[in-house]
């Protein structure tokens, strides 16, 4: 299991959490040494150029891993304008990809193997109801329920800082190894 942020700038306390003089395009590393992973909606990565891509690949330690939201098939011609295409993406990140998200249902996805958008499943990816993040007692019910498919993304939409870390906590606390 693995729990990530919507996105490292969409801290809901990321004013406070990054310090004021931190420029802007080092939050990335600030963020990956704090957090193992993120998760990028399609829209904020199709529009980027392949050197920020390899500059995010850069700005993060080995282990940390990018999960990607898959585009979908009739996504606007212009997100991907910048040449970013799942292909391009992979092997712009390389080992960083944890894989792709292909959303089926509301807060729930399959999780796909990071060789290429269309490959085979290797778990199941779910959005975390936005009322269980401050919740813990209610979360770890909810995240133990979570734990019975063979790999499991949970993603939090606008947590604080704080609660990312007490849900990352709470995960491991719970025998819920991250992998």
């Amino acid at each position: 299991m693995t729990i990530a942020a919507a996105g490292w700038w969409a801290l809901t306390d990321a004013d406070t959490y990054y310090p004021d003089d931190l420029p802007e395009d080092w939050r990335l590393g600030y963020f990956a040494n704090d957090y193992a992973a993120v998760y990028l909606p399609a829209c904020a990565w199709g529009n980027q150029r392949i050197e920020t891509i390899g500059q995010w690949a850069g700005d993060v330690n080995e282990a940390f891993r990018f999960f990607l939201e898959q585009p979908q098939a009739d996504a606007p011609a212009g997100m991907t304008s910048a040449g970013m295409t799942p292909p391009a993406m992979a092997a712009a990140l390389g080992q960083r990809l944890g894989g792709w998200v292909r959303w089926h249902a509301e807060g729930i996805g399959t999780l796909l193997r990071p060789d290429a958008a269309t490959s085979a499943p290797a778990g199941r990816a779910v959005a975390c109801p936005q009322a269980l993040v401050p919740d813990l007692r209610a979360g770890a019910r909810w995240l133990r329920a979570q734990a019975a498919a063979a790999f499991t993304l949970v993603i939090l939409t606008r947590p604080t800082s704080t609660q990312l870390a007490n849900w990352r906590q709470m995960q491991q606390l719970l025998g819920l190894a991250e992998r």
